[in-house]
């Protein structure tokens, strides 16, 4: 049977939510879906017939799809290039630090099987998303990591320092955000923990001269929304993501 385009989302903090439903663009069983730094959404892996269990899916989708939440209805997907590698069962994927997404996996085996349709997949891929195009590399800010803040407090301010590729360059609050990436466990299509917060930002200092600027952004006020440990941080300027560094809340 054909898989379902549905794609449902909830706002859980909502009283009385409701699931809103829109349409991929096209079927996907066994998928699994990253949150880009942007706050952008990863669709990748699966097929779009059949189930999730050995030999019993077919049609691999090598189509990934990004998905915008804030984008106007009927346009928050786009399809982006295709892979020419099936991930079936057992796939999986990880956001990396550098804003590329290594994709992995796919048994569909009980075992390492080689010489069938679907064989047991060792071959790894790195997925490079739209904001990585080599023509907005100039955007691309590098985190002073040693002039950080590295360890954060619930509720409270912090500091990060960032340096941009002109040495003129002014940056505008409206074109930064900053965001914290719990990196998730992922398996058979559920990323467990996976979770990014989009930061308030408080001030962007742009007088410290030789391209380089100091970002004050407030911490996550409680566990309830970041659970104490490790975050990749990134800085994002008009859309196109930093390399991240390591950030902890305690």
């Amino acid at each position: 049977m054909p898989a379902l385009q549905d794609c449902g989302r909830i706002k859980i903090t909502k009283k009385n939510a409701v699931w809103k439903t829109e349409r991929m663009p096209s079927p996907r069983v066994m998928g699994d879906m990253a949150i880009l730094p942007t706050g952008d959404v990863l669709m990748v892996n699966g097929a779009k017939t059949g189930t999730s269990a050995w030999h019993d899916a077919e049609d691999p989708n090598l189509i990934p799809v990004l998905y915008k939440p804030k984008g106007p209805r009927d346009q928050r997907f786009k399809e982006l290039a295709a892979s020419t590698i099936p991930r079936m069962y057992h796939s999986s994927y990880a956001v990396l630090p550098d804003g590329k997404v290594l994709i992995a996996g796919s048994n569909t085996n009980d075992g390492y099987v080689y010489n069938v349709k679907y064989p047991t997949e060792l071959r790894v891929e790195k997925f490079s998303p739209p904001y990585l195009d080599p023509s907005l590399a100039w955007l691309r800010l590098e985190i002073i990591v040693q002039s950080s803040d590295k360890v954060i407090s619930y509720g409270k301010s912090f500091s990060v320092q960032v340096k941009s590729k002109e040495m003129s360059r002014i940056l505008n609050m409206h074109d930064i955000r900053v965001s914290m990436y719990a990196p998730p466990f992922t398996t058979h299509g559920i990323s467990m923990n996976q979770r990014l917060l989009l930061l308030g930002l408080v001030n962007v200092d742009n007088n410290v001269g030789n391209g380089i600027h100091t970002i004050v952004a407030e911490a996550p006020p409680s566990g309830s929304v970041a659970p104490p440990g490790y975050y990749l941080f990134y800085v994002v300027n008009k859309g196109v993501p930093s390399i991240a560094m390591w950030i902890q809340i305690k």
